[in-house]
């Protein structure tokens, strides 16, 4: 089933693409990055982000940050954990789908730091009540400090006309208002 779904996709793509050389070029192109990616997955965690951090193509960060997400939910629990340090790295990208004028990019984004402050929110509450005075980590500091600077984005988001991306924008303002 899996092949046939497989099939059934490049032939759809290959379709649209049938006389638009540029587009087909570009689909081919996000095709063989995901599958760079997808293969570095399955291997090692590190390599995998930083081949995409390296590839700094925002359509496959895209593509890929609903896998990322879906581990940074596991935690520990995941047999390739998303590090914080890792996380810390990919913040660039979160920010820049922020500010971005795609309501797809602005809510994974933001689908993305809620995810964070749901896993790192003991050490990150702890951080904040401590006023960053006892922090033994480098990573955890700056993800806090670039979740803080996040804060009047996400406000503004608050009110977005995208119900999806205000919606996500109130969940996340709530809990970064806590910190």
């Amino acid at each position: 089933y899996n092949e046939y779904k497989s099939y059934l996709s490049m032939d759809i793509c290959m379709n649209i693409a049938s006389g638009h050389p540029e587009v087909a070029c570009r689909l081919s192109r996000r095709l063989t990055q995901l599958r760079a990616a997808r293969t570095l997955w399955h291997k090692d965690m590190n390599q995998f982000m930083d081949h995409v951090l390296r590839v700094n193509d925002d359509a496959l960060s895209y593509d890929v940050m609903p896998w990322i997400i879906g581990r940074v939910r596991k935690g520990e629990k995941s047999s390739q954990p998303v590090s914080m340090g890792a996380c810390q790295e990919f913040m660039p990208v979160v920010l820049r789908f922020l500010h971005d004028s795609k309501h797809e990019y602005v809510h994974i984004s933001l689908v993305m730091v809620e995810s964070l402050l749901q896993r790192f929110w003991d050490p990150l509450m702890k951080l904040s009540k401590d006023h960053l005075s006892s922090c033994q980590s480098a990573n955890l500091e700056s993800l806090y400090m670039i979740l803080v600077q996040t804060i009047e984005r996400i406000r503004a988001l608050c009110a977005c006309p995208c119900k999806d991306v205000a919606d996500e924008a109130v969940i996340v303002m709530k809990l970064l208002e806590q910190l």
